[in-house]
């Protein structure tokens, strides 16, 4: 890890009756002793799917149920009874809500879904409703909950250090503690959405009273249990997913995960494998165990640096066991023909690396935000959390009974990080081949492949950037932002992480207080573009994250990091900036490569030698994307819908909005945000909130 800033602790005395023993509640089943490919991936009918053109004023119940996570072998499973299952959080349709009231103990296969299948320009009315336990909760009896981060908090319990940064309070120490209300937040990742109803980390609800509709806690961006999804946007495989504050990472981890495929009928390419018999997504998570088989937040995973600070937080989750679609190293049966794969990265912090055996490759057709302009062949694809990748691929030519096998080869913490295991973490799923029963025609997609309407093509969004020929500099005229990423670390390794040297709830960094909350430093205006460079001084990558809005990315560059790290402390020292508490300049001054962002400037630091275009597949619409240690990544965002021109009549340009809601309403003084999609780094500060405003930011 990066030590580049230092916290001295001192003097921290933590009431801690268990510290250092948070898991000993439960006790770690090595993944190994798990056995592969003895279920079936769970697919849709298993999974549930909703039609919300259909049906767009649908149900989603947040509940607490079992479900069939670990092979159903129908022996025991290391000293486990056969076919135990898992509790965990899920999404309920109505149906499920129902099927769930008349049987408590019903086991489901899986705990992700539904699936909620949009179709542009028709839109959804969702109703969220939060009905996990009150009270006897069988899975945040095992949550390490840690009350000593920005958190949502509910119940206020104060959690602060007092004058000599001694803890106090036994109600934060002891693991499990809480037994409250669990606030949870449904985040349309992905989605070009209104504030209100983004459902970032402000907009919580803890679950309603028996009887009741609404919870008696609530965030400042709460909006009602109804939201509006108007489905605007291009044909894409977005997201849903808990954003809550301080608990993004358990609440993911509970279960609390679907998918909302966008389809536009009117510019789908031709002759793509049908939904669902031949079209499926695949969301890749992993996950740990205990000997009773129940899921485990180990700590133990990746120890706890700072037990006397965060007892409870640990950097990244590391499981030992991989999860697809709900289940372990699950087999899905293939016929010789073409697949299309929606990959989804649903972990918590571990990337991967995927590739298949027996000579398959990947022909990617698409990104988070949608088509590539051609199908692009790859023999792997790499992907970190929330990222979302589809392809396509072809079993035809492999006979009835082979078994294909994907595997990882991404280090965690990626890229430097430890190898998986072998015949473990290594491995993801399998595929086996059987007759064709379907009776459906395959489909010919290959490399190259058009798979964008001539008049729907993927835009550059700044004039003179034809990728892959993109000039090192940026052009005049843009509002050019230099932002890094930085590590804060305790006496035991870090103590958070952060964007821009910047906690997520601090405030007062620009003059004036332009936004009501006083706490946005990024004040983009509707309908403009500008350029964001990434600055990624912590020693691991980061998917970074942008609500509301998706990129194309430009290039990544190594810098001299050493150099300008010591500029960079010099300058946080000399203005006596603390770790966490803002850039060491004036955010709104131009630096002398004319970016804003308060930070030294980079170019004279830059490696153009060593510049990297993004990597084939990787050039479409993205809304997260990974930042790589000791590079800094440019990224271009425009504001706008994705196919509104870039010149000529009708091009955005600031204070033109051009999206079917105005993204400039706040609700609650809440707009959107955006973060590292290692949901342990955002529950732990590594997340800042922005603004869309109607005019430019203004600059020194």
């Amino acid at each position: 890890m990066n030590k580049r800033i230092a916290v001295i602790v001192t003097g921290l005395a933590f009431l801690l009756l268990t510290v250092g023993i948070a898991g000993a509640q439960q006790v770690l089943l090595p993944g190994a002793s798990i056995p592969k490919f003895v279920d079936q991936l769970p697919v849709a009918g298993q999974i549930s799917v909703v039609d919300a053109a259909a049906t767009p004023g649908y149900n989603i119940y947040m509940r607490e149920f079992q479900a069939q996570i670990l092979p159903s072998t129908g022996v025991p499973l290391a000293g486990i009874p056969a076919n135990t299952p898992s509790w965990v959080w899920g999404y309920l349709t109505d149906a499920d809500n129902e099927a769930l009231n008349s049987n408590p103990n019903l086991i489901r296969p899986s705990y992700l879904g539904p699936v909620v299948l949009a179709t542009r320009g028709i839109a959804a009315n969702p109703r969220y409703w939060n009905q996990l336990p009150l009270t006897g909760s069988m899975v945040q009896a095992n949550m390490p909950i840690d009350m000593t981060i920005d958190w949502a908090n509910p119940q206020g319990i104060n959690c602060a250090p007092d004058a000599l940064g001694n803890y106090t309070n036994p109600l934060c120490g002891p693991p499990n503690s809480y037994t409250g209300p669990m606030p949870a937040a449904v985040h349309i990742h992905g989605g070009e959405v209104a504030p209100a109803y983004d459902g970032g980390p402000d907009a919580w609800e803890t679950p309603s009273e028996p009887g009741g509709l609404s919870g008696q806690y609530k965030g400042i961006g709460f909006p009602g249990n109804t939201f509006t999804y108007p489905n605007g946007q291009q044909e894409a495989t977005i997201w849903f997913h808990d954003h809550a504050l301080g608990l993004t990472r358990l609440n993911v981890y509970a279960g609390l995960a679907g998918l909302y495929p966008i389809v536009d009928p009117a510019n789908s390419p031709v002759g793509m494998p049908a939904f669902p018999q031949h079209d499926i997504p695949l969301i890749i998570q992993d996950r740990s165990f205990d000997t009773t088989g129940q899921i485990f937040y180990n700590l133990a995973s990746n120890p706890q640096p700072n037990p006397t600070v965060h007892p409870f937080w640990i950097p990244e989750f590391i499981g030992d066991a991989i999860v697809v679609n709900g289940k372990t190293w699950p087999n899905l049966n293939v016929e010789p023909r073409q697949y299309r794969f929606r990959f989804v990265n649903g972990s918590n912090a571990r990337f991967y690396d995927l590739s298949m055996n027996k000579g398959l490759k990947f022909i990617v057709i698409a990104t988070d935000g949608g088509y590539l302009q051609k199908a692009v062949l790859t023999p792997n694809v790499i992907f970190g959390p929330g990222e979302r990748y589809e392809a396509i691929v072809d079993f035809s030519k492999l006979k009835v009974g082979t078994k294909v096998v994907m595997f990882n080869a991404a280090r965690t913490p990626f890229p430097g990080g430890a190898m998986p295991t072998v015949n473990g973490t290594d491995t993801i799923m399998q595929f086996t081949v059987v007759a064709n029963t379907s009776g459906l025609p395959n489909t010919a997609i290959a490399a190259g492949t058009a798979l964008r309407a001539v008049g729907n093509p993927i835009q550059p969004i700044i004039n003179g950037f034809t990728p892959p020929a993109i000039p090192p500099a940026a052009p005049s005229g843009n509002i050019v932002r230099q932002l890094t990423l930085n590590e804060v670390i305790g006496a035991g390794g870090p103590l958070e992480l952060v964007v821009n040297n910047s906690k997520y709830n601090l405030a007062g960094l620009l003059p004036g207080a332009p936004t009501p909350l006083g706490r946005e430093t990024e004040l983009p205006a509707v309908g403009d573009t500008e350029i964001w460079e990434i600055i990624n001084i912590t020693a691991d990558a980061h998917p970074m994250h942008t609500h509301l809005v998706t990129f194309q990315i430009l290039d990544r560059t190594p810098f001299q990091a050493a150099n300008w790290i010591n500029q960079y402390d010099a300058a946080l020292l000399a203005k006596g900036v603390l770790p966490g508490y803002g850039p060491p300049n004036a955010y709104n001054a131009r630096n002398a490569d004319g970016a804003i962002g308060g930070n030294p400037a980079i170019n004279a630091f830059l490696q153009l030698s060593k510049r990297r275009l993004p990597l084939p597949y990787e050039m479409g619409w993205k809304d997260t994307a990974i930042m790589y240690p000791g590079e800094v990544t440019r990224i271009v965002v425009r504001w706008a819908p994705q196919d509104a021109p870039v010149t000529g009549l009708g091009a955005p340009t600031a204070g033109t909005n051009l999206y079917p809601f105005n993204p400039t309403a706040l609700y609650g003084g809440v707009g959107y945000v955006w973060h590292c999609h290692i949901v342990d780094h955002e529950d732990n500060e590594m997340m800042r909130s922005y603004t869309v405003m109607l005019e430019r930011q203004p600059i020194e």
